[in-house]
């Protein structure tokens, strides 16, 4: 059991560190509220398929 979790928490961190390289090349247009001017923004995997809005480290996960 203690191997499946060591496992699951490698395949984690190796899809973050993947993730993070994958956002320095790629961009998508964001706005933080309605009416404002849109910002284009460093976005990731999580971001762009996932649609799921985590912004940490000056960039869109």
């Amino acid at each position: 059991m203690k191997d499946i979790f060591i496992g699951l928490l490698i395949i984690i961190v190796v899809f973050l560190i993947v993730d993070f390289i994958y956002t320095e090349k790629n961009t998508c247009v964001t706005s933080s509220c309605t009416g404002c001017a849109l910002e284009e923004e460093k976005c990731g995997i999580i971001k762009k398929e996932l649609e799921i809005d985590i912004y940490l480290f000056g960039r869109y996960w």
